[in-house]
């Protein structure tokens, strides 16, 4: 698909654009939460195996059923995504904060009438406990998890069903994340996406999928929204 000039994106029946976020790395910290969860796992199941940190950071954008199909035998896979479950959700209380700015930037736009969704390629109830406890929940008009969606990122159908389905075409909609698998899934659906992250190693590789913003203080986005 042909780039478009960021300011060609048109609102034909809004006044303002859609606006669908990514969820980990981008409204919430779960970096470190993600990680251990994985180290506690091959823990118990893969304990002969050190992951790299290479590794560590490949296993952010794929579903845990990609993730684990690369380590372990395919009848195992559901067995080992559940007790990834069950893990993650008692760290999540630990572990888990929101992205510096994130809740502030949030309710600034709400308050400005920008209507918000969440398009994650995680199940629902992490999604939504996440959300729970960074206090993004009441902002948020529709959540995508990967049950909801017709298939996830980097593909762009799951997109692409979140905009029409809140009732928005593509160039009304802007997608927000953190990782190569969001500008991908966004470029794909005919979005427009905006690139933010703190962490270097992400920096680079959102830089090769040249997003229409990239941003390293979600403060920014406000201002960056004024420019469309």
């Amino acid at each position: 698909m042909n780039r478009t000039p960021m300011n060609s994106l048109n609102v034909q029946k809004h006044k303002l654009p859609l606006l669908l976020f990514d969820l980990d790395g981008t409204l919430i910290d779960s970096q470190y939460l993600v990680f251990e969860t994985f180290r506690r796992v091959f823990a118990l199941r893969k304990p002969d195996y050190a992951l790299s940190d290479e590794e560590l950071y490949s296993f952010f954008g794929p579903t845990l059923e990609v993730t684990f199909m690369r380590y372990f035998p395919e009848e195992e896979v559901e067995e080992i995504i559940d007790l990834y479950q069950v893990i993650n959700r008692d760290l999540h209380y630990t572990l888990l904060k929101e992205m510096p700015h994130a809740l502030e930037t949030i309710q600034a736009l709400h308050t400005k009438g920008y209507e918000m969704g969440i398009v994650s390629n995680k199940r629902r109830d992490p999604v939504l406990l996440g959300m729970e406890i960074c206090q993004l929940t009441p902002y948020f008009s529709h959540v995508f998890a990967k049950e909801d969606q017709p298939e996830c990122k980097p593909a762009p159908g799951g997109i692409i069903h979140a905009a029409k389905t809140m009732g928005y075409e593509p160039c009304e909609t802007v997608y927000v994340g953190d990782n190569a698998a969001d500008m991908q899934a966004s470029r794909r659906a005919g979005v427009f996406g905006i690139g933010y992250t703190l962490d270097t190693i992400q920096k680079e590789a959102l830089k090769k999928e040249e997003p229409w913003h990239l941003i390293d203080d979600l403060a920014l986005l406000p201002s960056v929204l004024l420019e469309v």
